[in-house]
């Protein structure tokens, strides 16, 4: 292994190890959720704000929880002390497919990793993106694929590590998470515009939650392998009328 190979392989792998500890914390917080009994509903969101729903559970998920729990980072490690997270961040991205500059909004953007001394870059330019998806039935699994596609398809202009997060709240009490790794699968395998290198097979990334799953992908425009770990929450009881 080339030296330039080997520092990249170890500067990847540092920042992995990073990606799962804030996942474990997502994961947490979810768990706080449903710890704390925590409902909303459609109708208060449509009649009090102007928000997509969808982007309220994100904003809910993301400012009374991630933002308010970091002591829990804190004590997994101290290499997370100064993380943010914020909602629907806008990045710039080339479009593989006509070579245009676009905006890319990120549904959840997490940055200040600690990683500037491997990846030799200000520790505000390195970042991580989450997409979110409600899954109300089943086939919201092609909308969940959308995003698959999106981070297959598009160069981005600031540093974008090679790992990527998706989370779906489902809302169906009679969807299993295993069923919408299924159906998310299936439409994979039959998917010409991704290229899949491995499909979503489940992983532990927090040992109180088995609902999440790692995939692997590559980007067209760079011929970048990445991975995208995948968090499936039950938002069954959380969703209200």
């Amino acid at each position: 292994m080339n030296e330039n190979l080997f520092v990249l392989h170890r500067k990847n792998a540092i920042a992995e190890k990073r990606i799962k500890i804030i996942l474990w914390y997502v994961v947490e917080c979810y768990l706080l959720t449903l710890k704390n009994n925590k409902q909303y509903s459609k109708t208060w969101v449509q009649n009090n704000t102007s928000l997509k729903f969808e982007n309220y559970l994100r904003n809910r998920l993301v400012e009374d929880y991630l933002e308010a729990n970091k002591d829990l980072l804190k004590q997994k490690t101290l290499t997370l002390n100064n993380i943010d997270f914020s909602c629907e961040t806008e990045k710039e991205y080339i479009d593989a497919q006509d070579n245009k500059l676009k905006p890319d909004k990120i549904d959840i953007h997490i940055n200040k990793l600690g990683l500037q001394n491997e990846w030799k870059k200000q520790d505000k330019n390195v970042y991580f993106a989450i997409e979110c998806k409600r899954i109300e039935k089943l086939s919201d699994a092609s909308d969940y694929i959308s995003d698959i596609k999106k981070f297959c398809t598009r160069y981005h202009i600031k540093t974008r590590l090679p790992f990527e997060g998706q989370i779906a709240f489902i809302e169906n009490q009679n969807i299993h998470h295993v069923t919408l790794h299924n159906k998310i699968n299936e439409i994979l395998k039959n998917q010409n515009s991704i290229i899949t290198d491995y499909l979503l097979n489940s992983t532990v990334l927090n040992d109180k939650f088995d609902g999440s799953y790692l995939s692997k992908h590559q980007r067209k425009a760079i011929k970048q392998n990445f991975s995208i770990y995948h968090l499936f929450f039950n938002y069954s009881n959380i969703v209200i009328d």
